[in-house]
């Protein structure tokens, strides 16, 4: 008797959706972020019981090959339906291949609350005036220092009051050398390794100078700011404080090599997990001379391929995942901090097993002086140059600031201006 109850019910609810029109529906979702897998799971799990119509079946291809994949299902015509875009580097290059829904007419017609996330994060998700994805979490970066360090030298500990100036007076005598004059511990790192790195050191910087990246859709890299913030990395550079690009491999903040080190929020818990042999703490990135803070910030979002056959179960599920309620399961996972408004916190509460709550907090109080990254036409591309050529050449003294940024701005917006034809 049971069992047939148990059928009559079944029967019913099938016909109930057969008469209301609703068919299930199955998205794919591509991701390649494999330390929130759990996360991102439980989201989904959590998902489909809201939305009993919609499956979503999750597939992971690891960073390295994620964008080949993605281009190659593309060009194939047989893509995700939804996928994870990080917006800093790649969303330019995709909405200018029509392969993205442009997502801002749901947004109006949802009458969607943008006031939720930080405003210095969402602009990440506008390209040209139009949304392509909503904020799923951000990052932002903070001074990481070794108190053992700090306590050696006889310094007191950073606070949120230094400047740039303070933080040089700070390395050279941070900075420790054996009998021989080898250098045992650098003054200052980033991301534990040389300075020429621009997101967590010296984009930053620019800004607090009052710099710009980009104006206009161009790079601005020859201005007095960028010539000033270089300088400070190659003159750090030079007198040994911080270690010659190509030198050194490896992380020299967590081997205790460092006295001093930027990196972002996604790097406390790697941190706190692996570092023994001394204590951390953690600051707000310095002011500038003139008073100013900037912090950078990049994100990631859940964007629409344009060719989906499946639009509005995409859009449901796109929504869904910046919602506050898939926020909070994010934030509880503890990998990224969530960018719905209030969700943050509970990824900082994920570090008191650490007793890192206070660390957690600066990178979420950052946000308040955070900017996007900069964005252009072929960014993906002029990136990579600017990354891996100028910017180490001119800090490694092999090209000169005010020459080597003349040729980055002008090769650069070169390569913007073809991404742009």
């Amino acid at each position: 008797m049971k069992k047939l109850l148990s059928l009559l019910v079944v029967s019913l609810l099938v016909l109930l959706m057969m008469a209301s029109g609703q068919k299930t529906v199955t998205i794919r979702y591509g991701v390649w972020m494999s330390e929130q897998l759990d996360g991102i799971k439980a989201q989904i799990s959590t998902f489909e019981k809201r939305y009993p119509n919609i499956k979503v079946k999750l597939e992971h291809v690891p960073w390295e090959d994620y964008w080949t994949k993605l281009q190659t299902m593309m060009a194939g015509g047989d893509c995700w339906d939804v996928f994870t875009m990080d917006t800093g580097f790649y969303l330019p290059d995709y909405v200018a291949r029509n392969a993205l829904v442009d997502i801002t007419p749901f947004i109006k017609k949802d009458n969607l609350d943008l006031s939720v996330y930080p405003s210095g994060v969402l602009k990440l998700h506008n390209f040209e005036g139009e949304y392509y994805s909503l904020p799923r979490d951000y990052d932002t970066i903070g001074m990481f220092y070794n108190k053992k360090a700090f306590d050696e030298a006889k310094l007191k500990y950073p606070d949120g009051n230094w400047t740039w100036e303070d933080l040089k007076k700070a390395v050279e005598k941070l900075t420790k050398k054996d009998a021989k004059g080898n250098i045992v511990r650098y003054g200052i790192t980033v991301d534990g390794g040389p300075l020429s790195v621009s997101q967590a050191f010296l984009f930053p910087m620019i800004l607090s100078l009052g710099g710009d990246l980009v104006k206009d859709g161009k790079v601005v890299f020859d201005s007095p700011q960028v010539k000033e913030a270089l300088s400070f990395a190659r003159e750090l550079t030079e007198k040994g404080y911080a270690p010659k690009p190509g030198v050194t491999s490896g992380d020299l903040f967590i081997a205790g090599k460092s006295a001093i080190n930027f990196s972002g929020s996604w790097m406390l818990g790697y941190y706190a997990e692996n570092i023994k042999s001394f204590n951390f703490g953690v600051v707000m990135i310095p002011k500038s001379r003139t008073g100013k803070r900037a912090n950078i910030s990049d994100s990631l979002g859940n964007v629409i391929w344009s060719k989906t056959k499946n639009l509005d179960a995409a859009w449901t599920f796109v929504k869904w995942m910046a919602s506050k309620e898939a926020a909070e399961i994010l934030g509880k996972s503890g990998t990224v901090i969530p960018a719905y408004r209030g969700t943050d916190t509970l990824w900082m509460q994920s570090f008191k097993r650490f007793g890192k709550e206070k660390d957690a907090k600066v990178f979420i109080d950052s946000v308040k002086y955070t900017n996007p990254w900069p964005q252009t036409r072929g960014s993906s591309e002029w990136f990579d140059r600017w990354e891996t050529y100028y910017i180490v050449e001119i800090i490694a003294g092999r090209l000169g600031v005010e020459e080597g940024l003349k040729q980055a701005t002008e090769e650069i917006n070169g390569i913007i201006e073809k991404a742009s034809q």
